[in-house]
This record gives structure tokens, C-alpha cells and sequence, in this order.
């Protein structure tokens, strides 16, 4: 018996050997796949969208604005011609800026001391570009030359239109006066010294040239010949005065501008040219 239980002990060894010495089978891993960059994603996904998108079509021609309708003069009124509209603005003209002309002349010649003239002038020149139109609506120069400035509703322009009227003819003068202190600058023996403030003085004297040349640009372009200030305030005219703002007033101011206005009528016929100003 012990013969046999050693044979099976040693054929079961035997077993054991070969079962460890079987190579165990490898599975075989799948080789890597090879991952795409986010830029070349990038760069087929737009080829992609090219090859999708369909030519472009011809974009329609944009259509053009029509042009501003040329402003139209209100029923019931009748613009004047230039005769009234030059004796208006001589009248205003000499109110407004013919005295201080006529004072600083006088004191560059006579020399003579000018300041309480002076500031009568400027008190009459604001009392004719602010006080008459808020008061009566109108101008000593449309009192005279019966006249009056009216909107596209028909009613009397603002005393706001009528200051700035009249810059028109003073930017002339502050313009000169930028050119004379900037002559005198570069000579020698003026005595006028530079800075910030005298450039900057005379740098916005200079740019008030600027109002009169858009006026006139204004009035040679638009078919409605209207002027900047016109254009600005959407339509004005100079148009005869009717009976109505004649009599408004009551005051012996007033009254003498009146008979003023009809000495005016009396002389010269204001009526006999029907061109527009």
C-alpha cells in the first residue's frame, strides 16, 4: 500500500508541473487611438461649413433717403423784396453796431474818452436784439421797414432767432479782431504778449468766420434759399407786416417808429422790387 501511495503522489506532482508550466494566453490590447487636436477639429468644421454654405447672393442697391422737401412760406403771407429787406437791415445794422463802429473810429482818431458812449451803445444794441423782439416781437428794423420774421406756422419767430440773427454780421468783427491782435502778436514792439489764453482768444475769433460762410453756403445750396439760422429754427421768413402788428402797441415809442416807417414809404417805394431777399 505505501508503494502505491507514493506512485499517485508523485504522478499528481507531475500534474501540477505541467498545469504550472501551460503559458497563460495574452490578450491582445487594441492599439491606441490617436486623438484629434481642438484646432484641427476647428479647421475641419469650418472646411465642413464652407463646402454647406451656398454662394452669397448680390446684395440689393440700398435705397437713397429722398431729400428733405424744401421748406414752403406760409399761406396768407408774402415775403418781401429786397428793398424792405435792405432797409431792415441797414436800420439794424446801424442800431445795433453803427454806433460802437462810429465810437471806437472816434477814439482811435479824436482820442477822446468813450466809455459812457460806449456802454449807451451796447444798452441800445441789447435793447433791439433782446428786449424789442421779446416785447414786441420784432426788430426797430422790422418797426421800419414794416416788417416781420414769422415761422412755418405763421407765427412770430422767438427773440432768440433774432439775437442770433445779427452774430452773422458781428462774427465779421470778432474775426477782425482775431486777425488784428494776431498781427500785433507777431510784431515786435505791440507789447502784446502771448499765453494760453491769448491762442485761445484769438483762435475763437478766428473760427467765428465759420457762421457767415455756412450761411452763405447754406443760402447758395437749398432750393428754398434759406439761410443757417433760417434752417435752424425749421423755416424763416421776412415777410410784410400785417395791419394787426402795426397797431398792436399803444407806447410813443412805438408810435414814432411807426411814423418813421411811414416817412420811409412816403420817400422811397419799398414795394417796387418783388425779388425775394
Amino acid at each position: 500500500m505505501g508503494l502505491l501511495e507514493k506512485a499517485g503522489k508523485i504522478s499528481e506532482e507531475d500534474k501540477k508541473e505541467e498545469v504550472e508550466t501551460k503559458p497563460t494566453p495574452v490578450k491582445a490590447e487594441p492599439a491606441p487611438v490617436a486623438t484629434k487636436s481642438r484646432r484641427a477639429k476647428k479647421k475641419e468644421a469650418k472646411a465642413a461649413a464652407k463646402k454647406k454654405k451656398e454662394p452669397r447672393k448680390p446684395r440689393a442697391p440700398r435705397e437713397k433717403r429722398p431729400k428733405s422737401q424744401p421748406k414752403v412760406i406760409p399761406d396768407g403771407y408774402e415775403e418781401v423784396g429786397s428793398a424792405r429787406a435792405s432797409l431792415r437791415l441797414f436800420v439794424d445794422f446801424a442800431v445795433n453796431f453803427g454806433f460802437i463802429i462810429a465810437i471806437f473810429v472816434a477814439f482811435a482818431i479824436l482820442e477822446t474818452p468813450t466809455t459812457l458812449a460806449l456802454i449807451v451803445s451796447i444798452l441800445l444794441s441789447l435793447f433791439n436784439m433782446v428786449v424789442m423782439p421779446i416785447r414786441f416781437n420784432r426788430s426797430m428794423g422790422n418797426v421800419i421797414s414794416r416788417t416781420q420774421f414769422i415761422n412755418s406756422r405763421g407765427d412770430n419767430a422767438t427773440f432768440i432767432y433774432h439775437s442770433l440773427k445779427n452774430t452773422t454780421i458781428a462774427s465779421y468783427f470778432i474775426f477782425l479782431l482775431g486777425v488784428f491782435f494776431g498781427i500785433s502778436m507777431l510784431g515786435d514792439s505791440s507789447g502784446i504778449e502771448g499765453g494760453d489764453f491769448m491762442n485761445a482768444f484769438i483762435a475763437i475769433c478766428l473760427s467765428t468766420i465759420l457762421i457767415p460762410l455756412l450761411d452763405y453756403i447754406f443760402r447758395r445750396t437749398r432750393t428754398d434759399s434759406l439761410g443757417l439760422w433760417e434752417v435752424a429754427f425749421g423755416g424763416i421768413w421776412l415777410v410784410k407786416a400785417t395791419s394787426s402788428s402795426d397797431t398792436d402797441s399803444k407806447s410813443r415809442f412805438m408810435q414814432r417808429l411807426e411814423s418813421m416807417a411811414e416817412y420811409a414809404e412816403s420817400r422811397v417805394d419799398l414795394d417796387d422790387d418783388s425779388e425775394n431777399s
